[in-house]
């Protein structure tokens, strides 16, 4: 049995998970001039998500975009200084 989903194209999936590597990214940048820091701590797992993007691997950038970004969330909770995600 078919999903909903099913029906919904790949590169629908593609291009979410290219928008959301490029928007962390741009906001890894954005932080990296606020707190050194955070940006050596993001940019590994932004790196990585990168490499499985374009290895075509979606699923597997997808998970690895969800942990920098949880490590974003919680450097905002610690550095209120930087911006919104």
């Amino acid at each position: 049995m078919r999903g909903p989903y099913s029906r919904v194209p790949k590169d629908v999936a593609r291009q979410d998970v290219a928008a959301l590597l490029q928007h962390t990214y741009r906001w890894t940048r954005t932080a990296s001039v606020v707190v050194p820091p955070v940006a050596q701590q993001i940019a590994p797992s932004l790196t990585v998500a990168a490499q499985l993007y374009e290895a075509r691997q979606y699923d597997a950038a997808l998970q690895q975009l969800s942990a920098a970004v949880v490590m974003a969330q919680q450097a905002r909770q610690t550095y209120p200084a930087l911006p919104e995600l």
